[in-house]
C-alpha cells in the first residue's frame, strides 16, 4: 500500500512535495557521483596533469596535452633530459611548445638515417620505460620487459634472479633507471645479465620511443645555462660576443680556433672534463704521443699488459681507441680520459695531453651532419630535397622534436588507451603476482561468509524460538558490543590468538567475527515476524527441530540472510588492520594490506586505480544480492 493515496497525488502541493523529494535525492546522487567521476578521470593522471580536476581528462580531448604528456612519458618524466635532447630551454613539460614547422621531409630523411645506421643501445635511452615522478606508474616498455622476464622463467623469481646476478624480493620491485649517457660519470654496466637483457630489449623497441644523445643540447642546456643563466645578455657579457640567443651558441666538432677565448675555454674544458668519453675522439695521427704517455705511465710493456689485460708485443701496437670498448670501465679507458684531460709525469715531470686541435666531437647530430654531407654533396641540394634552408651542413642540428610530434600525432588512439588503462595494468599486475593475495582473499570471505550463516543464525534462532528468561539481557549484551570499535578489541584479539597459536592462519581472522551481536538481534527480530502457525503446523506433522530450522526458518528468510551475508562479505573483504595485525606473514596477505602497502608507495593515479579496483568485488557482490535485499525490505512493510 502506498504511503501516498493516488488521489492525493492530484494535489498540485503534493505533486510539488514529491518532485522535491525527487530533487533531492538526485543532488545527493550527483554528489556522490561527482567526486567518484573525478577519481574516474585521475586514473590516467601523471607528472603533466596530476593538479587537473576536470571530469574528462585533457589528454582525451585535447591534442596538445595529449601530445606534452605523452612527451613526458618519452622522456620518462625527466624534464631536465628533454631540456638538453631537445636542445631548448624547458622547465616544465606543461610548457612545451608545439611544432610550427613539421620538417615532414626532414624528419622522413632522420628516421631513414636511423634505420641504417642502426646505433649500439647507449646511443640514446628508451623513453616510457621508466616513471621519474608518477610513483609505481609502469610504462609500456618497462612492463614488455618484465612479462618477457616472467614468461622467460615461469614466474619463478629466484631462478630468474639467479641468472641475472639480481636480488629482487618480488617481481613488483623489478626496476629500470634510463639515462642518456652524456655526462662522463654515466656508464651503462652490461656485466650484470640483467642490465644485459634490457639492453637487448632496448635495441627491439620502436625507433621512435627512442631518444638519441646530443651533445649539442646537453652543453648548452646543462653546461652554459648553469653558468651564464638564460639570459644571453649575460653569456655576452662573459664571453665579449654578440648573439642574438642562444641558438647561435653552437657546440662545435672541433676546437673553434676562430672564437673568443673564454669560448674556447669553454669547449675546452666540456670536452676534456664533461662530456662522456663515448662522444670525444683523438685524430689517429697523436698515436705516437698516446704511446709515449702509456710507456711513461707504466714504464714497460708488461705492466701495460698485466693492467690491461692484453697481449701486446711492443708499445707500437698500443692504439688511441676508436670506440670505448665494454664493459666501458677499466684502466684503458681511465688512460683515455687522463689523455684527455692531461697526465704529469711525477718523474720528469712532463705533462702528457692531447692536443686541442686534435679532439672532435662524434655524437650523433654530427654523425647525422656527415650522413648528409655524403647523401647530397651541396647543402643547396640537400636544402631543395628536404625543405630546409640551412647555411652550412654544420649547422644542421637533429630533428628529433619534430619527428617525435609526427610520431605521436600518428598513434593517438593506441598512446591514449594507454594512458587511460596503464595504471589499471599496474595494478592488476602487482595483485596478480602478490603471491597468495588473492586466494587468501577468497578463501577468507567464503568462511567469513559461511560462519555467518551459521552460528548468528542458529544463535538468533534460539533466542526467538524459545523465549528464554533472559532473552532482553543477552540482546541488551549483544547490542553493547556495537559500542566498542573494532580497534579496542584488536589488541585482546590478537593476545587471544597468540595463546591458542593461531596467529598466521585461517581462523585467527575468522574466529573473532565468528558471531556479530547486530546481525544476531536483526536475524531475531526477523524470525519473530515469521508466522507462529507454520511452526505449530510443522509440529504436528512430527518435524524436528533441525527441520524447522533449515526448511521454514531459514528458506523464509533468504532475504535478511543475503543482508547477513553482504556484511560478512564487505567487512571481511575490507579487513585490513586485523589481517595485518593477526597475519604479519606476508604469505598469508589478502589484498587489503597489499594494495595499503601500494598505495604508501604509488602516486595519486595509481592509488585511485587501486581504490576503483577494489571497489569492484562488492559492487558485483551488491548487484547480485540486490533483488533479495529489495525483497527484505519491500515484503516486511507490504505486511
Amino acid at each position: 500500500m502506498s504511503i501516498i493515496s493516488t488521489i492525493g497525488r492530484k494535489s498540485l502541493k503534493v505533486r510539488c512535495l514529491i518532485w522535491s523529494i525527487y530533487l533531492v535525492l538526485t543532488l545527493g546522487a550527483l554528489t556522490m557521483i561527482y567526486p567518484f567521476w573525478l577519481m574516474i578521470s585521475g586514473t590516467g593522471k601523471s607528472s603533466t596533469d596530476v593538479s587537473e580536476l576536470k571530469l574528462i581528462p585533457a589528454y582525451l580531448i585535447d591534442d596538445d596535452a595529449y601530445y606534452r604528456k605523452t612527451v613526458a612519458s618519452l622522456f620518462n618524466e625527466y624534464v631536465v633530459s628533454a631540456q638538453m635532447l631537445y636542445n631548448m630551454p624547458l622547465h616544465d613539460f606543461r610548457q612545451l611548445p608545439i611544432p610550427q614547422d613539421k620538417k615532414e621531409k626532414f624528419c622522413k630523411e632522420w628516421e631513414e638515417f636511423l634505420f641504417k645506421k642502426d646505433f649500439p643501445y647507449y646511443y640514446y635511452f628508451l623513453g616510457h620505460s621508466h616513471s621519474g615522478v608518477s610513483n609505481n606508474t609502469r610504462p609500456e616498455n618497462f612492463r614488455h620487459y618484465k612479462d618477457a622476464l616472467f614468461d622467460e622463467f615461469d614466474g619463478d623469481l629466484s631462478a630468474m634472479n639467479d641468472a641475472k646476478g639480481t636480488e629482487f624480493a618480488s617481481w613488483n620491485s623489478l626496476l629500470v633507471h634510463e639515462t642518456p649517457y652524456i655526462p662522463r660519470r654515466s656508464v651503462p654496466n652490461p656485466t650484470v645479465k640483467y642490465n644485459e637483457e634490457w639492453y637487448m630489449h632496448k635495441s627491439a623497441a620502436p625507433k621512435h620511443h627512442r631518444v638519441y644523445v646530443n651533445a649539442s643540447g646537453y652543453f648548452t642546456g646543462s653546461f652554459i645555462y648553469p653558468q651564464y643563466t638564460k639570459d644571453i645578455a649575460n653569456y655576452n657579457k662573459a664571453h665579449k660576443t654578440n648573439y642574438k640567443d642562444y641558438s647561435d651558441v653552437r657546440l662545435t666538432r672541433r676546437f673553434p680556433a676562430n672564437a673568443t677565448a673564454k669560448e674556447k675555454d669553454d669547449w675546452e674544458f666540456f670536452v676534456r672534463e664533461i662530456l662522456n668519453l663515448f662522444w670525444v675522439r683523438v685524430d689517429a695521427d697523436q698515436n705516437p704521443y698516446y704511446r709515449q704517455f702509456i710507456a711513461a705511465k707504466y714504464g714497460n710493456i708488461a705492466a701495460v699488459n698485466k693492467i690491461y689485460g692484453a697481449k701486446y708485443k711492443s708499445f707500437a701496437d698500443i692504439k688511441l681507441p676508436t670506440e670505448i670498448p665494454s664493459p666501458f670501465h677499466g684502466a684503458l679507458i681511465a688512460d683515455f680520459g687522463e689523455f684527455l684531460k692531461g697526465w704529469m709525469d711525477p718523474v720528469s715531470k712532463k705533462l702528457y695531453k692531447a692536443p686541442s686541435k686534435s679532439i672532435y666531437i662524434c655524437s650523433v647530430e654530427f654523425t647525422f651532419q656527415d650522413y648528409l654531407k655524403e647523401k647530397y654533396k651541396t647543402v643547396a641540394a640537400m636544402n631543395k630535397a628536404l625543405d630546409t634552408n640551412y647555411a652550412s651542413f654544420d649547422l644542421v642540428d637533429i630533428p628529433q622534436w619534430e619527428y617525435h610530434y609526427g610520431k605521436i600525432m600518428a598513434d593517438k588512439a593506441r598512446q591514449r588507451w594507454e594512458f587511460a588503462t596503464r595504471n589499471f595494468k599496474t595494478v592488476f599486475d602487482y595483485i596478480a603476482l602478490q603471491g597468495r593475495g588473492v586466494i587468501n582473499t577468497v578463501i577468507y570471505c567464503v568462511l567469513a561468509v559461511l560462519c555467518a550463516l551459521t552460528f548468528n543464525p542458529l544463535a538468533a534462532y534460539a533466542l526467538s524460538r524459545f523465549q528464554l528468561p533472559s532473552t532482553y539481557k543477552i540482546l541488551l549484551f549483544l547490542m553493547l558490543t556495537m559500542a566498542f570499535p573494532q580497534m579496542v578489541t584488536q589488541i585482546p584479539n590478537f593476545l587471544m590468538m597468540r595463546e591458542l597459536g593461531l596467529l598466521n592462519t585461517f581462523g585467527a581472522l575468522v574466529l573473532p567475527g565468528l558471531a556479530n551481536g547486530y546481525s544476531i538481534f536483526l536475524l531475531k527480530g526477523f524470525f519473530d515476524s515469521l508466522p507462529k502457525e507454520l511452526y505449530e503446523s510443522a509440529m504436528l506433522d512430527g518435524a524436528s527441530e533441525t527441520r524447522i530450522f533449515l526448511q521454514i526458518t531459514m528458506s523464509l528468510s533468504k532475504p535478511i540472510l543475503a543482508v547477513i551475508a553482504l556484511n560478512a562479505f564487505t567487512h571481511a573483504y575490507s579487513n585490513f588492520m586485523m589481517a595485518l595485525l593477526i597475519c604479519q606473514d606476508q604469505k598469508m596477505w589478502t589484498l587489503m594490506p597489499w594494495l595499503y602497502q601500494l598505495q604508501q608507495s604509488s602516486c595519486q593515479a595509481v592509488i585511485y586505480c587501486s581504490l576503483i579496483i577494489a571497489s569492484i568485488p562488492t559492487f558485483l557482490i551488491f548487484m547480485l544480492c540486490q533483488n533479495v535485499i529489495m525483497r527484505g525490505i519491500v515484503v516486511p512493510v507490504e505486511k
